[in-house]
């Protein structure tokens, strides 16, 4: 059993290392960037932009969520491409992609139980989403943890949590999803990394 679960890890790491590398092949790393590009535009002007319009200018940063990590995502990749990468901007940045992607897929799923809708928006939306997902994976092997970053990308999206389910500027959510569910899963993502980073600071700072 122990050789099996062995080769089973040996398995994965090798899958995320091979993603890795295809994602720094720039080729692919550019093709990447066009398509967050696309995807973020088209997700600020028809998924967000009725809602955007009827928010205060100074809340628009806690309102796309997934079109707005999908952007930030640019800024880490072509800083890694360059050899400057930031292991803040990547801290941050993947988490925003993960905890996001999760959100959108976790709903969709739920949708799909409840009403059995798989309809052509939902499915696509579950594709890119889990997208997002897989580049915020990607950013995770380019940390370098610290407490200030722990303290500071926690702090800031425990506010996002606050500011969407608090202060009531979450995504629009049809009754056939409960909405305490989303509000709780997306609070539990946000803990289960701050407690992922808060190990991995203190595991550097040994």
């Amino acid at each position: 059993m122990e050789a099996v679960s062995e080769k089973r890890r040996a398995g994965a790491l090798w899958a995320y290392w091979w993603m890795r590398d295809l994602v720094l092949y720039r080729p692919m790393a550019i093709f990447i960037i066009l398509c967050n590009l696309i995807g973020s535009i088209w997700g600020f002007i028809f998924w967000y932009g009725q809602t955007l319009l009827q928010t205060p200018w100074y809340m628009w940063v806690f309102v796309p969520d997934c079109p707005l990590y999908a952007l930030l995502f640019v800024a880490p990749l072509a800083l890694i491409l360059l050899g400057r990468s930031r292991p803040w901007i990547n801290a941050l940045v993947a988490v925003g992609l993960i905890k996001y992607g999760i959100w959108t897929v976790f709903y969709w799923v739920v949708y799909w139980s409840r009403t059995a809708d798989f309809n052509f928006m939902s499915m696509a939306m579950t594709v890119t989403h889990t997208g997002m997902i897989l580049e915020g994976l990607f950013l995770l092997s380019f940390l370098r943890m610290d407490w200030p970053t722990v303290l500071g990308v926690g702090g800031w999206f425990l506010l996002n949590d606050w500011v969407d389910y608090g202060l009531d500027y979450h995504p629009s959510i049809p009754w056939q999803v409960p909405l305490n569910w989303m509000q709780w899963h997306t609070v539990a993502v946000t803990m289960v990394f701050i407690l992922l980073y808060a190990v991995m600071a203190e595991r550097r700072r040994m």
